[in-house]
């Protein structure tokens, strides 16, 4: 069996006295899709802060590719994984968007960043209307389209997207489902995300998983073939 690229053991998060996560054992695998899915305030964003390591377990174990997360240092982690918050933070002096979407995918991926870009902006139909704009000009929608653009581009081994419907309509949720089922199938890139509305992203979910109040309740493996 091959191993997996994350693993939990008997993972405690907590705030004073409440238990905010207490899951006792679950696997991650590379190259598939993980969406956890639940009510405001069940653990989702809480668990992809610990994934992302911005926040520190208070027992309990987290292995990432059989190592323990707690001891792999934050900026080697980074040139593994690429987070994606729920919380969009614009830089408002970032001038034109165009110039903005390649700045973020150099920090990520510098050797192939043009052809990353060009890549990216076709895929996601990214129209020169946005890209002419400057930042500050973007509708919030299109400010979250152009996150989501720059972290899928940089092509790292983990992508986690927080809410990752956040301003999506029907058209934009189907082209992402299609580019993310593309990314973890073919490319090999493992993607965790959080949802309020699974059924949303079934086409591209490898396993959707339901949390509640810090637990996992269900793990369901989804049917996600090309229509």
């Amino acid at each position: 069996m091959k191993q997996p690229i994350y693993s939990i053991k008997n993972l405690i998060l907590s705030k004073g006295k409440d238990k905010i996560l207490n899951i006792n054992k679950f696997d991650l695998h590379r190259g598939a899709m993980y969406l956890f899915n639940g009510h405001v305030g069940s653990g989702k964003s809480s668990l992809m802060n610990v994934f992302s390591k911005n926040q520190t377990i208070s027992d309990g174990m987290l292995f990432y590719e059989a190592n323990d997360l707690n001891l792999i240092s934050k900026s080697e982690y980074q040139n593994d994984i690429t987070y994606l918050e729920e919380k969009d933070n614009r830089p408002w002096f970032a001038g034109n968007s165009s110039n903005y979407l390649k700045k973020i995918i150099k920090k990520g991926n510098p050797k192939n960043t043009d052809s990353s870009y060009n890549k990216i902006c076709n895929s996601m139909k990214i129209p020169s209307s946005i890209l002419s704009k400057n930042v500050s000009d973007l509708t919030d929608g299109e400010f979250r389209w152009l996150l989501l653009a720059g972290s899928i581009a940089v092509d790292k081994k983990v992508l986690f997207i927080d809410y990752i419907d956040k301003y999506l309509d029907y058209n934009k949720r189907m082209i992402l489902n299609r580019l993310l089922k593309r990314k973890a199938s073919y490319d090999g890139v493992t993607v965790i995300a959080t949802t309020y509305n699974p059924e949303a992203f079934k086409m591209s979910t490898s396993v959707n998983i339901k949390i509640d109040k810090g637990r996992i309740t269900q793990v369901r493996s989804t049917s996600n073939k090309s229509k």
